[in-house]
């Protein structure tokens, strides 16, 4: 876009975009450029920019109900599935800055047709785009794809639960499919593997022009951090890959005593020094492991909910344990 084109509120709410390269579980790197959204809370309510996303005890109930009955399991990731997804046409347009070396790299790949909106700010390359369609980062995405994907698993006859909107149901064969999804990861079950099948050449139909709809059969699957073992008629949930990563991001190590304590709150639990407290560095520690604990107690470790109890009602001022 022409910056002599954009509004003054355009380009005010034109945020820059982000890239980043990560390095994925089989040792591939992966490449991204995001919509840095966090600034367009300014502008945006919660209702414009709030997905559901699955409930865990839809999770927990319908995985339990699909290991009683011996369902075929199939997991799935939609690839690229914001970018699939249409922005809504409004008079307002929404803009994402380009700057410094993407910029460069955008001018190489058709230098004819980009070379002409390149202008400096601060001394600075910066392109002004117009966002077509949905971008990771953008506050409103996920919700955006939501919407396209709910249509269009109701258009295939899909019922969506009253009381978790990221679960649908649908009888094939006289036997029921069950769906549950968090944005692009899906979960299907039913008695006939052959309905899995059908079901993930819709999804490669319809979503995988950007890549393969790639799905994981079979008893074992790994889904929102949880390890979900399917076998003999019951689920097992395992987070010990969760728990051992947590404990080797911490920068305390601790020496491991297997015993049979019956419960992880220690005598002195309750026991905080709050004249001395944490450092700046040490809150930060605490109330990012805290967070990465609450996560695994409301899944796999019920257990530990009285502990996470009183430690959560310490992050805010932490002080450190007494004696």
């Amino acid at each position: 876009l022409s910056v002599n084109s954009l509004t003054p509120t355009e380009r005010k709410k034109a945020q820059v975009a982000l890239a980043y390269l990560t390095k994925k579980r089989d040792g591939t790197i992966k490449g991204q450029t995001v919509y840095n959204g966090k600034p367009m809370q300014e502008w945006l309510g919660k209702e414009d920019n709030m997905s559901p996303t699955v409930n865990l005890d839809s999770i927990l109930l319908t995985s339990t109900t699909a290991a009683h009955e011996g369902r075929d399991i199939m997991t799935t990731d939609i690839p690229n599935a914001f970018i699939q997804t249409d922005m809504p046409q409004t008079n307002e347009k929404v803009i994402m800055k380009v700057t410094g070396v993407l910029v460069d790299i955008l001018v190489k790949l058709n230098l004819d047709k980009y070379q002409g909106y390149v202008v400096y700010e601060n001394g600075r390359k910066v392109m002004y785009l117009k966002v077509l369609k949905a971008i990771y980062g953008m506050l409103q995405a996920a919700l955006l794809w939501y919407k396209k994907f709910r249509a269009d698993l109701e258009g295939k006859g899909f019922v969506f639960n009253r009381y978790d909107p990221c679960t649908v149901n649908k009888t094939v064969n006289g036997k029921q499919l069950t769906v549950i999804f968090h944005v692009d990861d899906c979960m299907s079950s039913h008695v006939d593997p052959t309905v899995n099948d059908d079901f993930l050449k819709w999804l490669n139909e319809n979503y995988g022009e950007h890549g393969e709809v790639k799905a994981t059969r079979g008893e074992e699957h790994e889904y929102l951090r949880m390890k979900m073992i399917f076998r003999n008629g019951e689920l097992k949930v395992d987070m010990v890959d969760y728990v051992d990563k947590m404990l080797e991001e911490f920068p305390i190590r601790f020496q491991l005593k297997e015993d049979n304590t019956p419960t992880v709150a220690s005598n002195d639990l309750f026991k905080e020094d709050l004249s001395k407290k944490l450092t700046e560095s040490q809150h930060k520690v605490f109330h990012r492991t805290i967070a990465k604990v609450l996560f695994l107690s409301k899944r796999a470790r019920p257990d530990i909910g009285m502990t996470m109890t009183v430690l959560c009602g310490r992050v805010k001022s932490p002080g450190k344990k007494t004696g």
